[in-house]
């Protein structure tokens, strides 16, 4: 065996969205399962980079990392949304001897080898191994087998359609395909069985989950959340980010199932309806506002998080007031902000009307400290409640223990490490942007 094949050491790390964090876990397997070591921290042989493309922000981190694990002398490998959109760009950067995309995952540990062998790839240029979307791609399977910890993601779906002006998601992910409901239901069974009390459900349009496949093996994605229901054991399910458009009256109704999570993460991105239409959005200000409503009937604690786009080209003034007027209306327990990131293949790339960075900052800064004002006021509404916590492995960096509630409140709360990955129950006595303080706690 050559010196290359003596790479036996292997480091993950994952940008961007759970969907990369679930895909991750199952490469770190596959590549365990093929005689690797896998390690919790560089340096390592090898490098395995899944990256986001989202925003030109999260490409450059991608770009850093590459380079910073070439110079600790890892040989680096780049697969996900960046490697598919951008496999020249990447293959050009010093270190990388493999650029896959978001198809073939379970074929990596061949291709690394083949890189790595002798006569491979490596000595010259790096191997570049991305295979283009085609319609009627069927859904990849990836499952994982985790160690027991307390949340797992489970992904359902993959791809999306709408092409918002703005997303190079459907040129990075491909057209949406759906996994058939038996699998899901196989691999839920599997992780409830292995002690997990928690899953989310995952996708990258998850609302698109079994739209233009033929019934049966892909119900309605509001089925698929009842028949996930009676899996024997599973404690809690929750749904990761829906579209609003994507909100029927079914899935609302779910939130009255008991395992559901009180939570819904719907993406307003605008508050004003001439930004919506130029972002290719397939909703209104009114739509958005009746779903929350139409939530809220239903589950009047549930928790509405949501992502914000400052500064799209075009953005007046009177546009983001209009912005912060509807998150104030929509009371929501969360805002993610971002600065418009103008990606290349996207119909917004071209569009007049740039808003300066200066002014994007100051935007997102304003709809930061509206997040945080408004996430104190959904705090504070638990005050004196008691709470159900699921406490999670790591404790927080103040000591405390730490976890979630159904409908996504951080807690902070005293008690033993018996606590860890059981629910607990507490009562909330302290407020702040981050979280909420329990004292009093018990295992449920």
């Amino acid at each position: 065996m050559s010196d290359n094949m003596q790479a036996k050491t292997v480091f993950f790390r994952a940008f961007g969205c759970k969907q990369n964090q679930y895909e991750t876990d199952f490469l770190r397997e596959v590549f365990a399962a093929n005689g690797f070591e896998v390690v919790d921290a560089e340096p390592a042989d090898i490098v395995v980079i899944n990256t986001c493309a989202v925003t030109q922000r999260g490409a450059a981190k991608c770009r850093q990392a590459i380079r910073r694990a070439a110079r600790h002398g890892a040989r680096v490998v780049v697969t996900g949304c960046y490697g598919q959109i951008a496999p020249g760009e990447v293959a050009q950067i010093p270190g990388v001897i493999l650029v896959t995309g978001v198809h073939g995952r379970d074929q990596i540990v061949s291709l690394v080898k083949d890189a790595l062998s002798p006569g491979g790839t490596e000595r010259d240029c790096p191997l570049v191994q991305v295979k283009p979307h085609a319609e009627g791609q069927p859904f990849e399977e990836t499952p994982v087998q985790r160690p027991v910890l307390t949340r797992a993601f489970l992904k359902v779906q993959e791809g999306c359609d709408d092409f918002c002006t703005y997303c190079v998601v459907p040129y990075a992910r491909g057209p949406s395909r759906s996994r058939p409901v038996s699998a899901i239901l196989e691999e839920a069974g599997g992780l409830v069985e292995r002690g997990y009390k928690e899953i989310v459900l995952t996708g990258t349009h998850l609302g698109l989950y079994g739209k233009g496949e033929e019934q049966g093996e892909f119900p309605a994605l509001s089925e698929v959340i009842r028949r996930l229901c009676n899996v024997p054991g599973l404690q809690r399910l929750r749904i990761s980010s829906l579209e609003p458009h994507d909100v029927t009256e079914d899935l609302i109704e779910c939130l009255k199932l008991p395992q559901v999570c009180h939570h819904l993460h719907l993406p307003v991105q605008s508050g004003s309806d001439r930004i919506l239409k130029m972002m290719g959005r397939r909703y209104d200000v009114s739509l958005f506002l009746e779903t929350v409503r139409a939530a809220r009937e239903v589950a009047p604690d549930v928790g509405i998080t949501t992502d914000i786009i400052a500064g799209f080209p075009g953005e007046t003034e009177e546009d983001f007031s209009k912005t912060l007027a509807v998150a104030r209306e929509a009371e929501f327990s969360r805002i993610h902000a971002f600065k418009f990131s103008a990606r290349p293949m996207t119909r917004a790339y071209h569009f007049p009307g740039k808003v300066s960075e200066k002014e994007k900052e100051r935007r997102v800064s304003e709809l930061i400290g509206l997040g945080k004002e408004l996430s104190v006021e959904f705090h504070r509404k638990h005050i004196g409640r008691i709470v159900e916590v699921l406490v999670e492995d790591e404790r927080a960096g103040n000591g405390l223990l730490t976890g979630l509630t159904g409908n996504y409140v951080r807690c902070f709360l005293p008690g033993p490490d018996v606590y860890r990955g059981q629910i607990v129950l507490g009562k909330a006595v302290r407020e702040s942007s981050n979280g909420v303080y329990l004292e009093d706690t018990r295992l449920r």
